[in-house]
């Protein structure tokens, strides 16, 4: 059954400390403190196998590890104090497809030990794509570019990179619109007229998957696939046991999807998972109504009652409410006809999914 939760931290969970700026920590802070007065202070978390790692000597391999010519040209960003090393990476493509823009951090130097292979998040992007079109055409040419390939790139997936980078993983990014002239995103285009569906983000998830596998230092046990509202739906095609898998891409250990849609796969009656699943979505949220995602772990449980599918949903919450922005009705959205949605972030509820966030990637057995 899923979990209607209270704003509050899960018992389990590590005390969370965000290491992202602006907007994202003023909100955070502001949650922090709220979740704070309802309850006791988190435990120590318990060393496990997914665990931030906390190294007693500094990674000494190169930041931006090599990558075969083959896959990639890569432009890289020296780590800072506080900023991952960045660089911009060019995907393989299947015939037919166009090569994918991704973006590639690594943790920053003394976060990880020089012998620790590095667990992995590949992270997919939502409707509105990953580039923050404004900032992009800003920073265009200029040494700021150069010095911070990601620099062009929406501020919440640069905020969760950083987030997951302090946490010792590598983290990849593909760009699934830019190189196919969307760049602005498909939020507003119709469901029927749209040219990038889930079997299109699958298939790039999997070419993201291959190219992490061929990167030196990297755990391939352990490669987390993430996605937001579309590109979580990517991650419910992608994790589909009633799909081939390719036999050259690694497995993922688990997945993590914040506010998909889930009426294609609660009408696809023989979806199943291959992998060990989360899913986190608003109460609120009519955009993409949580009900549905209950109505698919229900499914999903009586088809394969072993199942890790977890379910939470947070009362309240709209679309986005892991995000910063205030609530807002958006009418530009094609799939609900001109009515409207509500979308824009939750404090409360950006902190309890973080944390849970947090536990479910570090549990030895999610």
């Amino acid at each position: 059954m899923p979990r209607l939760l209270p704003p509050t931290l899960p018992p389990n969970a590590s005390p969370l400390v965000p290491t992202t700026v602006g907007r994202w920590l003023r909100g955070t802070l502001a949650g922090v403190a709220m979740v704070a007065a309802l309850m006791p202070a988190a435990p120590a978390q318990p060393a496990v196998s997914m665990a931030p790692l906390s190294p007693p000597s500094p990674l000494t391999a190169p930041l931006t590890a090599p990558v075969p010519p083959a896959s990639a040209a890569a432009v890289a960003a020296p780590a800072t104090a506080t900023e991952p090393a960045t660089a911009r990476v060019r995907l393989p493509a299947d015939p037919g497809s166009p090569a994918l823009t991704a973006y590639w951090f690594m943790p920053r130097e003394g976060t990880v030990a020089r012998s620790q292979l590095l667990p992995v998040v590949v992270a997919l992007h939502g409707c509105g794509g990953l580039v923050d079109m404004k900032v992009a055409a800003r920073r265009a040419g200029t040494i700021e570019e150069v010095i911070d390939p990601a620099a062009g790139l929406q501020s919440r997936y640069r905020e969760y990179a950083h987030w997951l980078t302090e946490r010792g993983y590598a983290v990849l990014m593909p760009d699934s619109f830019s190189p196919r002239g969307k760049a602005q995103g498909i939020c507003t285009e119709s469901l029927d007229a749209r040219s990038i569906d889930d079997k299109t983000r699958r298939a790039d998830a999997i070419a993201a998957l291959r190219w992490v596998a061929k990167q030196p230092g990297v755990d391939t046990r352990r490669i987390v696939l993430l996605g937001w509202s579309n590109g979580a739906q990517a991650v419910l095609a992608t994790i589909d046991a009633s799909r081939p898998w390719p036999t050259d891409a690694p497995n993922v250990d688990r997945a993590v999807a914040f506010y998909p849609g889930c009426k294609r796969a609660v009408q696809q009656h023989d979806f199943r998972l291959r992998s060990p699943l989360l899913l986190m979505i608003g109460g609120a949220d009519d955009w993409t109504p949580a009900t549905r995602c209950a109505m698919l772990q229900n499914a999903v449980q009586s088809r394969q009652p072993k199942a890790r599918f977890r379910l939470e949903i947070y009362p309240g919450a709209y679309h986005g409410f892991d995000g910063t922005s205030e609530l807002h009705v958006r009418r530009d959205i094609a799939a609900r006809h001109g009515s409207g949605v509500t979308v824009g972030g939750d404090a409360v509820a950006r902190v309890a999914a973080l944390a849970q966030l947090d536990s479910w990637l570090a549990s030895s057995d999610p």
